[in-house]
């Protein structure tokens, strides 16, 4: 698989774009001027505890106290003067808590909607090759090393560490690393959180203690050094950026290359614009003619496969098999390239085969294999649903390059002209009589009022004026 990463920066923000054999899987932007929530490390101030939901409210000096789930919290930090850095050992409890209390906390997810961020306790660094876990003693390995080359980083670890405190879970790109080098970032990980311990000492709260890396760091740390893939920027500074993090590593500084071309931008080249357009719609077209739709809720994401314009060759159980099977790729580049999480309902179209529906589920457990959040599914149902839950970090895609229609107010529908011109003759009422007055509304309700004048019973003195600056459902009525 080829991989390309795509880096472009303008005076508003970073934008990076992920490619996979030239088709866009992952796009990510940040603020010129700010940098992520997640991974920042905070000292609150406890706001409000609330035992009967097992969770609590934290002031970590955002625009929304944060909010800490008794499930996120592992042993608590105490920042008590005479005790700081001392680590309580015993089960963390929402009880445990009270109002005002200092709290080390770190943002496991940005705010979303009207929610704030969400936080834990359970602290953890991440590193090029390792994430520090300062507040457990645990080294495991990511799942996606096996073999022999497991066992080895897993006993070298343990050995680097000794009786240390803190545990570690190696990462997928320290396979084949030798182990002087996971000894360095090992007593590089450790001084950071001396420091932070420091500094959250010195700390008034609410206050940051520890920034996580910018989206450029992030990019060569979370994908470049997992795989093969090559950096390409407009910026030569970006690029000599990308440079000095490999060099640093060790690795070949000839994967960051410069996009010199002054005839098109590096996102044009691509078409990054049009993927992330297109990403936008909620019908996206496959190959063979069938379709995919997704649709986003507040609790859950409902994706529904249709086959469409294909209309297959053999029969309808052969028809619904490929067009299920053509669809799972697509469905995982759109929910990785949407950011989608959390719940996810897939409505394929039903099949009575047994094997099919086997193959399928085989094919789509192998395809998320090549996203990096952590994902689980569920066996397909008799319905042809297969039920799944993707983690979730980010804001999704629809979020970040959007916002709430001011017509609809989110809801997706405005009112019908029906019952605009309900409301207009309503108000109409209401003013002195004999009535001689202006509406001023969109076309479409002017055209249904003057279309259904005498079903309607609208008044004579009533004048109906369209005007294009009106949304649907707003009108304006004055007197004459």
């Amino acid at each position: 698989m080829k991989q390309e990463i795509l880096v472009t920066r303008d005076r508003w923000q970073i934008s990076v774009a992920v490619l996979e054999d030239g088709h866009l899987v992952e796009y990510f932007q940040e603020p010129s001027h700010l940098q992520g929530l997640v991974g920042n490390i905070y000292v609150g101030k406890v706001s409000r505890v609330l035992p009967g939901m097992a969770s609590a409210f934290v002031d970590v000096g955002l625009d929304r106290d944060g909010f800490l789930f008794e499930g996120d919290m592992g042993p608590l930090n105490d920042l008590d003067e005479e005790e700081l850095g001392v680590t309580n050992e015993k089960a963390a409890s929402v009880k445990d808590l009270h109002q005002g209390q200092p709290l080390l906390v770190q943002v496991s997810k940005e705010p979303l909607g009207s929610k704030g961020a969400r936080l834990t306790t359970q602290i953890s660094i991440p590193g090029h090759y390792l994430i520090f876990m300062p507040n457990t003693d645990h080294v495991g390995v990511s799942r996606k090393i096996g073999g022999a080359e497991r066992s080895r980083l897993k006993s070298g670890v343990k050995k680097i560490k000794g009786d240390g405190p803190g545990g570690f879970i190696v990462r997928t790109a320290a396979e084949n690393v030798a182990e002087e080098d996971l000894a360095a970032e090992m007593q590089g990980l450790a001084e950071l959180w001396a420091l932070v311990k420091l500094r959250s000492a010195k700390a008034d709260p609410p206050a940051l203690v520890h920034q996580e890396a910018d989206l450029i760091s992030r990019a060569v740390r979370e994908i470049l050094l997992k795989g093969s893939g090559v950096v390409v920027s407009e910026d030569p500074e970006i690029a000599g950026r990308c440079r000095a993090l490999l060099e640093s590593l060790g690795q070949d500084s000839q994967r960051v290359s410069v996009w010199n071309d002054r005839d098109v931008s590096l996102f044009e080249r691509y078409r990054v614009e049009q993927e992330l357009e297109r990403a936008l719609q909620p019908r996206v077209w496959l190959p063979s003619g069938g379709c995919i739709v997704l649709q986003s809720t507040e609790a859950l994401v409902a994706i529904d496969v249709n086959s469409g314009r294909f209309l297959g060759k053999k029969s309808l159980e052969d028809t619904a098999f490929l067009t299920n099977m053509e669809a799972v790729d697509e469905i995982v580049r759109q929910i990785r390239l949407r950011g989608l999480g959390g719940i996810i309902v897939i409505d394929f179209i039903d099949m009575t085969k047994r094997a099919h529906r086997d193959a399928l589920v085989a094919k789509l457990q192998e395809a998320l294999k090549a996203d990096r959040s952590r994902s689980r599914i569920l066996n397909i149902s008799e319905f042809g649903l297969v039920e799944m839950t993707r983690k979730r970090t980010h804001k999704n895609l629809e979020r970040v390059m959007t916002s709430t229609c001011p017509c609809c107010e989110g809801r997706g529908r405005v009112a019908a002209p029906w019952r605009v011109a309900q409301n207009i003759l309503a108000a109409a009422a209401n003013l002195p009589q004999p009535l001689k007055a202006i509406v001023k509304a969109a076309p479409d309700v002017v055209r249904y009022v003057e279309e259904n004048r005498e079903t309607l019973a609208v008044p004579a003195g009533l004048t109906m004026e369209p005007s294009e600056i009106f949304k649907p459902g707003k009108f304006e009525i004055r007197k004459i």
